[in-house]
């Protein structure tokens, strides 16, 4: 996991130190006559939706990796193959959400950050009830205890899966309000 994770971290943050260049260079100018959305000003809203896209699609590749290595030979995700990639991946996206958090959200979009906050929160409280079941399971055997945990993480992914629908509809709507705020039509474009 050493270098590996190392690289990955690494990479996150060259990816949100660009974003959060990018970001900065999408604010710069003058504020008189700027655009307007129903989240606020434009180039506030753009500058977010630099910041967050980049640590989305960093936490999206992440997410894909782990499904991925979580279906061992036997084509299933078993707990074994749950606890050693959720193990891997835990402290990379601890490192995700803690760069997440150090974004501030335009004043009209701090209820969409909380919420996808809280898909990274969720799947982070999975991964802990998955590693701490497996581990009860190696010390106990299969027992009520480990299953309860597995049962906890599933709900948890559940829920962060609804949540991401909602957040991915509120975030398309920011978007085409950014576009309209600007004064093009990004559905026809």
């Amino acid at each position: 996991m050493g270098k590996a994770a190392a690289r990955i971290r690494g990479s996150l943050r060259l990816v949100l130190g660009l974003a959060g260049l990018l970001a900065g260079l999408a604010g710069c100018g003058d504020n008189g006559g700027e655009a307007q959305t129903p989240y606020g000003p434009a180039d506030a809203v753009r500058a977010y939706r630099l910041q967050t896209n980049a640590l989305i699609d960093w936490v999206n590749s992440l997410e894909q990796e782990v499904q991925h290595r979580a279906v061992g030979a036997s084509g299933q995700a078993t707990a074994e193959n749950l606890a050693v990639v959720y193990a891997y991946a835990q402290p990379l996206l601890q490192d995700a959400l803690a760069s997440f958090d150090r974004i501030m959200p335009p004043p009209a979009l701090e209820s969409l950050h909380r919420n996808m906050r809280q898909v990274m929160a969720l799947r982070l409280g999975a991964y802990a009830a998955v590693l701490e079941g497996w581990a009860l399971q190696q010390e106990q055997g299969e027992n009520t205890q480990s299953a309860a945990l597995y049962q906890q993480a599933e709900q948890r992914l559940a829920q962060a899966n609804t949540l991401i629908a909602a957040v991915n509809q509120e975030l398309q709507a920011v978007d085409l309000a950014l576009g309209e705020g600007e004064g093009r039509n990004p559905v026809v474009s």
